[in-house]
């Protein structure tokens, strides 16, 4: 299991790696808000993407989810395998290891980024 740290570190290397991002795919990421919940902590954050950048990365309670209009659910390793690139996202959603609830429109609209 990792710590809340590496799960700190694991974020901010979220935000980096799409600062990175090519315009043509920084279109296609969807403006929304986003929560992560990591349940084997028992944290969560919030941020918002806008303009294909993760804005405002905060602390938030475990409880405070349904806020979000994409909410993630996730162990810390699985976080930071898949920001690692060691597994890839779609195959972890696709398996279970990551959870996600959002709207319909907003899963096709990350569905395109992805």
């Amino acid at each position: 299991m990792a710590d809340i740290a590496e799960v700190r570190t694991a974020l901010a290397q979220v935000v980096v790696e799409l600062e990175g991002v090519d315009d043509h795919t920084r279109r296609k990421i969807p403006d929304t808000t986003v929560a992560l919940r990591v349940r084997d902590l028992d944290v969560a954050f919030a941020g918002r993407l806008e303009a294909g950048a993760l804005l405002d990365i905060h602390d938030i309670d475990p409880g405070n989810l349904n806020e979000s209009r994409l909410r993630l659910t996730l162990t810390s390793d699985d976080l930071i395998e898949v920001v690692a690139g060691r597994l890839p996202f779609g195959r972890a959603w696709a398996k279970g290891r990551i959870k996600v609830d959002a709207h319909f429109r907003d899963l096709f609209e990350l569905r395109k980024f992805l």
